[in-house]
């Protein structure tokens, strides 16, 4: 029996060789590029409205009259009473201020959701569009950025609303059933040990069916957005059709051959764990040399200023420090990005070579990176 995935792994070693060299800077730093965003998210942006929200809070809650801070020269029993009054003026004052941070306006807190939603969605997209359009390099061998890009934007909205329902689809159910379930397993927790056994059985039951709802709701989304974006968008690119269309030729294809769907699955974690590692070692050894580079040039810098205190006790210090700090991240960013590229394009390769092995005509492959036959092979 033929498994596609093992055949791809030397296919895309033999394609991956033939499309990035001979070596070309300018095609490099393109390929560069659509391989940073292209693995990219809009991750962390949803911190800024909770950060801003809390800036606003800390104004709402100033006091909106004076309070006395010292008490006046009067007699005891009325400076009694002048404190009791001044307690119950500051406790007004502080329920008027919880009053008005509970009553933030409802519409602007929606609109920042909103915004933070729509901008990641963009960003997500962008990150769509420049995969497609790394695919569009492979069936062609011709780099470009902006091109591409535009036409393959609308396919990148399709992956995205897709990749989004599919989501939903498959955790909405298992919130809705926790939601369900939430209540008879709190029971559970809450009946001693020989107590009411039917409705603890029911309930641990109801929780055990929860458990695996969940598991099995959770492996068919990850599996479909896996083959969503690593065999129904290349096919989309391949075929210039929409989502469905890329979905129902895959599945065509694969349908007949759920070990081979597995093998590569597997395949495909063991090639990225192996890349992986390559990768963390690279960024280990160039991180180590530039972190030596940068810790001489603080110390020579560290000499005129006065010694290795003034880094961090003088403005200028802290300034030199911050720099030194940003191009040393920056170096070892743009020298760890060729490894980058190359794990990027093998594993992209293997997936298309994956994909040609079910139906040549649904891989976006150029017929210059595609492997050699034995014929060809013998010829040499």
């Amino acid at each position: 029996m033929t498994w596609h995935a093992v055949d791809a792994v030397d296919r895309a070693v033999d394609a991956t060789r033939r499309f990035l060299f001979p070596f070309e800077a300018v095609r490099w730093a393109k390929l560069a590029f659509l391989a940073l965003v292209m693995a990219g998210g809009g991750a962390g942006a949803s911190r800024v409205g909770s950060a801003s929200l809390g800036a606003s809070a800390g104004g709402v809650g100033a006091w909106s009259e004076p309070v006395p801070t010292e008490l006046e020269s009067v007699p005891a029993g009325v400076e009694r009473v002048a404190g009791v009054e001044r307690v119950a003026g500051v406790e007004r004052v502080a329920a008027a201020g919880a009053e008005r941070l509970a009553r933030l306006d409802a519409a602007l807190l929606a609109g920042i959701a909103v915004g933070a939603v729509l901008v990641a969605s963009v960003f997500l997209a962008c990150s769509i569009a420049f995969r497609l359009a790394f695919y569009d390099a492979l069936a062609t061998t011709e780099v470009a950025l902006w091109r591409p890009f535009r036409d393959r934007f609308r396919q990148a909205l399709g992956l995205l609303g897709f990749s989004a329902a599919l989501a939903a689809a498959t955790g909405l159910p298992a919130v809705a059933l926790a939601v369900a379930v939430d209540p008879a397993a709190s029971r559970t927790v809450g009946i001693p040990f020989g107590g009411a056994s039917g409705s603890s059985t029911i309930a641990s039951a109801a929780v055990g069916a929860f458990a695996a709802s969940a598991v099995a709701l959770a492996l068919i989304g990850a599996v479909g957005s896996r083959l969503t974006f690593e065999f129904v968008a290349p096919a989309m690119v391949a075929r210039d059709a929409g989502v469905l269309a890329g979905w129902r030729a895959v599945w065509a294809s694969i349908r007949e051959s759920p070990g081979d769907v597995a093998a590569y699955l597997a395949v495909h974690a063991v090639l990225a764990a192996g890349v992986g590692i390559v990768r963390a070692v690279a960024v280990a050894f160039v991180g180590g040399v530039v972190a030596v580079t940068g810790l001489v040039a603080l110390l020579l810098a560290a000499v005129p200023l006065g010694g290795v205190g003034a880094l961090i006790g003088t403005t200028t210090g802290a300034v030199v420090l911050a720099t030194v700090l940003v191009c040393a991240l920056a170096a070892v960013a743009i020298l760890t990005l060729p490894v980058t590229l190359v794990v990027r394009t093998y594993l992209t390769a293997f997936e298309v070579s994956t994909l040609a092995g079910f139906d040549p005509d649904l891989a976006p492959v150029a017929s210059t990176l595609a492997a050699r036959g034995p014929s060809e092979s013998a010829g040499e």
